[in-house]
């Protein structure tokens, strides 16, 4: 299967997660300066290779910049997003791919109730 495109409803995109885990995703441009997909498929190509294998990656999307309604590579753009807290008690995005690393967003989330990023192509995991 392929990545599937996300739209966005009142400014906000619902990225479906494993274990009713879906994020909520807002871009803080204009949306329509990207496109977002939902790229559950290919999550394991994005988990870091060093990660702690006890996470449980559940969600993971793509942001790009859009030209003329096409990808023309991914967005750096402020973005954030929110998800449900309940059942996790470490929560982790992966950053650079398979040769980068698992990055412990929890207290930002439990401090701010989002984690803000921009990089446009993260997995997310939880801990347990």
């Amino acid at each position: 299967m392929s990545p599937t495109p996300v739209h966005p409803d009142q400014g906000k995109y619902k990225i479906p997660g494993k274990d009713n885990k879906d994020l909520e995703l807002t871009i803080d441009d204009d949306p329509d300066k990207y496109i977002v997909e939902d790229m559950e498929d290919t999550i394991a190509d994005k988990i870091p290779s060093s990660a702690n294998k006890d996470i449980k990656w559940f969600s993971c999307f793509a942001i790009y910049n859009s030209s003329n309604g096409r990808k023309n590579g991914y967005a750096k753009v402020k973005y954030s997003f929110k998800v449900n807290m309940d059942g996790i008690e470490k929560l982790y995005v992966g950053l650079g791919g398979k040769t980068g690393s698992a990055v412990d967003v929890t207290e930002e989330m439990k401090q701010k109730g989002k984690v803000d990023l921009n990089d446009g192509d993260p997995p997310v995991g939880r801990y347990p």
